[in-house]
């Protein structure tokens, strides 16, 4: 057993009675789906034709207008968008006992070209967001999540960055107002996402 004396005194504080607590943690979810790749594929190059990019976090590449549940979209990405929501339904259900709202969605699709990136931001006051990667090739760019509470001007922490490969037919989930960014696509072919935001379920009591 191991023991630790106060200095001074004759009390002693045995570490196996210590009790740990992680508080405040965040957290990432990462699933594989097997939605049809290439007719997603092929709907976002549609609304490419369609629309003039909006250019939020993208630098260099197209990102199309913010879609919702209400929307005239491709009937695959209309798919997506209930399959998405119903895994995250699910997981923060679990998870915090929870609902997600079905008509407060919001989404939209980006598509990178070779040399473009996302810059670093978040979705404000939004719950939850989802990124679906429906094309990547190796060495696309990682998906980089960055810590930013206090913890970073301390020296407890070696590294306050998570990355994640961004590969065809991964669903990332994680919360909304965590910081993230996309690395530079190296590869000569596009990299493709639709990315989403939910918003818990109010309870209105009345």
């Amino acid at each position: 057993m191991v023991k630790c004396m106060l200095h001074g005194r004759n009390n002693m504080i045995y570490l196996e009675n210590a009790n740990v607590s992680e508080v405040f943690s965040d957290f990432i979810i990462d699933v594989e789906f097997d939605n049809d790749l290439k007719q997603l594929t092929d709907d976002v190059y549609k609304l490419k034709d369609q629309y003039t990019s909006q250019g939020y976090s993208n630098v260099g590449g197209w990102q199309s207008p913010g879609f919702s549940p209400q929307s005239q979209v491709p009937e695959s990405l209309s798919k997506l968008q209930w399959d998405v929501y119903e895994f995250v339904h699910t997981v923060i259900g679990r998870r915090f006992n929870k609902s997600i709202s079905k008509e407060q969605i919001g989404w939209w699709t980006s598509i990178n070209e070779k040399h473009c990136y996302n810059s670093i931001h978040h979705h404000g006051r939004t719950d939850v967001i989802a990124i679906a990667y429906i094309k990547a090739q190796p060495n696309s760019g990682d998906l980089v999540v960055s810590r930013n509470d206090g913890s970073t001007y301390t020296r407890l922490d070696d590294d306050n960055t998570y990355s994640i490969p961004a590969n065809a037919g991964r669903l990332i989930v994680l919360p909304g107002h965590v910081w993230h960014y996309v690395n530079e696509n190296n590869n000569n072919d596009d990299r493709i996402s639709v990315s989403y935001n939910f918003y818990v379920q109010l309870k209105w009591n009345g």
